[in-house]
């Protein structure tokens, strides 16, 4: 479950010495170097004698270096290699336990050296991440010494399981959280993606011990795991600190999900939830299917990103007649979702009267789909990502978060950018004609 609210900064000190922009130009022995191919940043990879994946970028002459500890394990993962099956919300109660170890909570030891750590878990992985400004080697051994083990006994068990249920009790009120996976569990059937990241306080119920354990030991391994570092720091000590560290763990196995078997149709038309809100909250679900293989599940992404900033953002296709027929307000929002095996469109507002906005909704829709986005919308959608994407290297922060989406991904550093590029019109015309004549789903908010 997402827990992190990172306000990434730059924090320049002043020109870098020449040694220092000649190490982050050369890929040092053991790494290879990959070049994105607009602002030409360099970044390092590498495995490590664990197997581990190191990705390095080098930023000479900012204070704050950011490291990122991730597993290939999220929610959707509901069985262990072996088959046994795995009480919903694993993955978020194993990334709790693995900050508690029998000299104290990690956090405190980042505290103390003014560094800044934080963890979430989304469908597909789990990430521990911190940020500093000094003493970096020391977090980052903290960091891969953290995910060598875990420390479960009974009472910490059984005293996590009240505290998650704290978390999940709150995320019951949250009228965000409650319209998506409501959203989630009318569009799919069987797809895990529709059970929540936390589970339940039902579900979480039985976990011990020993399955967090037997977990932690087969999706924690280092072939399994992903490190992505940016920062004022060298590569060939980073990796060799991956090596001092994890050299000796068993290597383990990279987590390959089977696609879901999951029906075309939506399992339910409508879910309405009674919350204490004031105005109604309409969410509306278009069930896609995903690109095949890693650069066409790009591709798509892509494509379902220009159509929805076409018809939904500011001064959007579908936005700004609504808006101005007083049906919206800026609350209304529409984005895309794809993984490899699920894909949907999402659009959400707040509503004075619902029926009005779905009608309208839908009648845009369907008219956006016949006259379809142009040429010089294409474009501007396209230039306005380009400055989204050249911004992401403004920050340590999302300058890992990029890398780890290629590791997770399995691409180029150009990917993003080639399938900017190699989107057209045409092409876009197709997919949103394939969305509004795809399943859809509704979740409906109503004051209780």
């Amino acid at each position: 479950m997402p827990t992190t609210n990172v306000s990434p900064q730059k924090q320049p000190k002043g020109k870098p010495s020449k040694r220092v922009a000649k190490r982050a130009g050369r890929a040092p022995a053991g790494f290879k170097t990959l070049v994105e191919p607009l602002t030409k940043r360099r970044v390092v990879r590498a495995r490590a004698r664990s197997g581990v994946e190191v990705w390095v970028a080098p930023m000479p002459g900012y204070r704050k270096s950011y490291a990122m500890m991730t597993t290939r394990y999220g929610s959707m993962d509901t069985h262990l290699p072996d088959g046994e099956e795995l009480p919903d919300g694993i993955a978020h109660f194993l990334e709790h336990k693995m900050f508690q170890t029998p000299e104290g909570d990690v956090f405190d030891l980042y505290a103390a050296r003014g560094a800044s750590a934080n963890a979430f878990t989304t469908f597909t992985h789990t990430s521990y991440l911190f940020s500093a400004t000094s003493r970096f080697e020391e977090n980052l051994i903290t960091l891969l010494e953290t995910m060598d083990d875990i420390h479960a006994d009974d009472p910490g068990v059984e005293r996590e399981k009240g505290i998650i249920g704290q978390e999940l009790a709150m995320y019951e009120d949250d009228a965000g959280w409650r319209g998506y996976f409501g959203l989630l569990q009318a569009l799919y059937r069987r797809h895990p993606v529709r059970i929540d990241i936390g589970g339940t306080a039902a579900s979480i119920a039985p976990i011990d011990p020993a399955i967090l354990q037997r977990t932690h030991a087969a999706y924690y391994s280092p072939a399994n795991m992903v490190l992505t570092v940016s920062g004022d720091v060298d590569p060939a000590r980073v990796l060799a600190l991956v090596d001092q560290v994890t050299g000796t763990r068993r290597r383990g196995h990279h987590n390959r999900r089977r696609a879901a078997e999951e029906p075309k149709g939506v399992a339910q038309r409508e879910v309405r939830t009674k919350l204490s809100i004031s105005r109604p909250q309409v969410l509306l679900g278009l069930k896609d299917r995903p690109g095949r293989g890693p650069q066409g599940r790009v591709r798509r992404r892509i494509q379902g990103a220009i159509l929805f900033e076409i018809l939904f953002g500011d001064g959007g296709r579908i936005q700004a007649p609504l808006y101005h027929q007083g049906l919206v307000d800026d609350s209304l929002s529409g984005g895309y979702e794809a993984e490899h095996d699920y894909a949907f469109g999402l659009v959400s507002a707040e509503v004075d009267q619902i029926e009005p906005y779905r009608k309208a909704l839908l009648a845009a829709l369907r008219a956006a789909a016949r006259d379809g986005p142009t040429d010089a919308e294409v474009e501007r959608c396209r230039r306005r990502f380009i400055g989204r994407h050249l911004r992401v290297f403004n920050q340590p922060e999302s300058t890992a978060h990029w890398m780890l989406a290629l590791a997770l991904e399995g691409v180029e550093p150009g990917a993003a950018v080639d399938a900017l590029r190699s989107a057209t019109a045409a092409g876009l015309r197709r997919h949103l004609r394939e969305l509004v004549s795809a399943p859809r789903a509704w979740s409906i908010l109503e004051p209780r």
